[in-house]
């Protein structure tokens, strides 16, 4: 742990289920996510607490319409843990806290709250799925985490994959090992985090199973991908004009808050900046951060571009002279283009960004420009086919169908099933064997040595009893002679 401060969020309080959701603000995405959770249960008539241990200076301004903020500061979480008291008192029936990081479980059980609601804030991750006992086979399952595979892979890329996941899980063993000791020095007797972890009633996973990989999957798991993103409203004056330029249409290129755009290496800015000018009939929209200053002046000469810190992503994204989304890759962005039926050019950064653009090319809705190969020529290629081949569109919009008409949206689902958690307390009927299991047993070691032990004893007795009967018929082939 560091040097943090903290958020508590208070939502409307109503008489309902009390809930706990602890964000960490690793990124403003994940915080975007855990906050549409938030959201969705208050206005489901649930008392919802949003807890953000902040990390990241620039999560301070996140705002929930819903919320009221209250601020504290501290160095260390369990250091002072003695400001945490009065949530004891709260009398929580439940408790969210995602994957990222694991101190959430821990706090979650100090406590005192035994009913915990898990969240994969990406496409379901190995510490996920290895603490929940999911079967994940590397052969087609690809890790999420920095992984530029898709589900079909050669001898070597099943290698590699087989590699990172023992390297995730080793290194999450570590970190969890490391975080279970901090909480034991409060107490000797508190439970490892990954055995609190696996037992978490649900999951609840930021995917849309249309999209995603598809993979074996437990009944604790409930797909929420592409929740809170209701219906388009229609955009102000503003973003109407910006929206009716263009003759051809209008293209968003938006890299995220982690990597914005004017960190990119100037050799690429320069790339993006003449692909724009080399397409006048189409008018782009470049999201920058604030207060930069300096991108613009790549863009120099161009008429076709409008620099924008802040855009209404998801309304914009369903405008029907909306023709290509350049994006990062991040889940929330992509599931929000595939529902309005865009198509995508991708270009990952890191985390599950590599995995997400492998599905966009597998689904046929976008193409993945690799962040070494950000050449003017590759830039615009990428561009311009996905532009200027229907299928692409075609296939988003197929996309889109899937992921609109298929049986009950993220939002019911998250309420059904998180008031049926509350109704019913730990769902200790969903738990898996499996993740009790140790490697040995997990994966049949043990049997499977025992039955190659049994084979070789066979053959060992078969080559002894050829011997002698070769070894007698010789003798009496010599005592013939």
């Amino acid at each position: 742990m560091k040097q943090t401060s903290y958020l508590l969020m208070i939502m409307a309080a109503v008489e309902a289920g009390k809930i706990l959701v602890y964000s960490p603000s690793v990124s403003y995405s994940h915080l975007i996510m855990n906050g549409r959770i938030a959201d969705t249960l208050v206005k489901a008539g649930h008392d919802v607490v949003m807890f953000i241990p902040e990390y990241v200076k620039a999560t301070s301004k996140f705002d929930e319409t819903l919320a009221k903020i209250v601020r504290m500061n501290n160095i260390k979480l369990m250091a002072r843990r003695q400001e945490l008291e009065y949530l004891k008192d709260y009398g929580f029936d439940a408790a969210f806290t995602e994957q990222i990081d694991f101190c959430g479980v821990g706090v979650i059980r100090y406590l005192g709250i035994q009913n915990l609601l898990w969240i994969s804030s990406t496409p379901l991750m190995e510490t996920v799925s290895y603490n929940l006992g999911v079967p994940s086979p590397t052969s087609y399952v690809p890790v999420v985490e920095e992984s530029d595979n898709g589900d079909t892979m050669s001898f070597w890329r099943r290698a590699l994959n087989m590699y990172m996941y023992i390297g995730t899980i080793y290194i999450h063993r570590r970190g969890t090992d490391l975080t279970t000791e901090v909480f034991r020095k409060i107490d000797p007797d508190f439970p490892h985090v990954r055995e609190i972890a696996a037992n978490a009633s649900l999951c609840f996973v930021n995917a849309d199973e249309m999209f995603d990989l598809p993979r074996p999957i437990i009944h604790k798991l409930i797909y929420i991908g592409g929740l809170h993103i209701s219906n388009p409203k229609p955009l102000d004056e503003k973003f109407n004009t910006v929206m009716n330029k263009g003759k051809k249409g209008v293209v968003i290129v938006s890299l995220g808050t982690v990597v914005p755009f004017h960190v990119l290496p100037e050799g690429v800015k320069l790339g993006f900046a003449n692909v724009v000018r080399s397409m006048p009939d189409y008018h782009f929209i470049l999201k920058v951060s604030k207060g930069d200053t300096s991108t613009s002046s790549f863009f120099e000469n161009g008429s076709n571009c409008d620099f924008i810190e802040w855009l209404p992503q998801s309304d914009i994204l369903a405008h029907p002279r909306l023709k290509l989304f350049v994006t990062h890759g991040g889940i929330n962005g992509l599931t929000e283009a595939l529902l309005r039926g865009v198509p995508l050019v991708v270009i990952p950064m890191f985390g599950d960004q590599f995995r997400n653009g492998r599905n966009v090319e597998k689904r046929g809705v976008g193409k993945v420009l690799p962040k070494w190969a950000l050449s003017e020529d590759a830039i615009r290629a990428a561009i311009q086919e996905v532009l200027n081949n229907d299928s692409y569109k075609q296939n988003a919009l197929r996309m889109s169908k899937l992921m609109q008409t298929k049986p009950f949206s993220a939002e019911e689902r998250l309420v059904q099933w998180t008031n049926f958690a509350l109704k019913n307390g730990a769902l200790d009927v969903l738990h898996v064997e499996g993740s009790r299991m140790n490697s040995i047993a997990y994966f049949n070691i043990d049997v499977i040595a025992f039955i190659l032990l049994i084979m070789c004893l066979i053959s060992t007795a078969v080559a002894k009893l050829l011997l002698a009967i070769r070894r007698r018929y010789l003798i009496e082939k010599v005592k013939k002679n």
